[in-house]
């Protein structure tokens, strides 16, 4: 097997990719030191990753908020090629994890998740449950890669 990696260093593909994306994986720290990996639906906002996490998981109360956090996506497509046959892309977000507090950013964050993900309801038709908190995975790194192999 043979495999090729590219680093991609241009923002603007890197978010196209990132606001093209339906479904990532949050990672963050329980007390208990494991990691906890949930996926998830999400929001890219000022170069941020905004999750729903419900409060009633049993994991909820585990999470370390305020410590290190990761948010994954992967795009694969396989190649109809002799030298190449699969490419895969994945962009991973390094951060923080905290709770949203502030409720203007809430607010912004409920609107851009039903532009998102349900554009077909109106504003005053969608509802987020009691029990979903807005948590923030507040960016200190974005790496993306182009993977390439046989």
């Amino acid at each position: 097997m043979q495999r090729n990696q590219i680093i991609i260093r241009d923002i603007k593909e890197i978010e196209k990719d990132i606001n093209e994306a339906l479904t990532g994986v949050a990672s963050m720290l329980l007390d208990t030191d494991k990691i906890y990996q949930v996926p998830t639906n999400f929001i890219y906002l000022d170069k941020n990753i905004f999750v729903y996490l419900d409060k009633n998981e049993e994991a909820f109360e585990s999470i370390k908020f305020n410590s290190p956090a990761s948010f994954s996506i992967v795009k694969s497509e396989k190649q109809g090629g002799k030298e190449i046959t699969y490419r895969l892309k994945s962009i991973t977000i390094n951060g923080e994890i905290r709770i949203v507090d502030e409720q203007k950013l809430i607010d912004q964050i409920k609107e851009m998740y039903r532009l998102k993900y349900s554009s077909r309801l109106a504003s005053d038709e969608y509802e987020v449950p009691e029990n979903f908190i807005v948590c923030i995975i507040d960016t200190s790194e974005i790496k993306a890669l182009i993977e390439e192999g046989n």
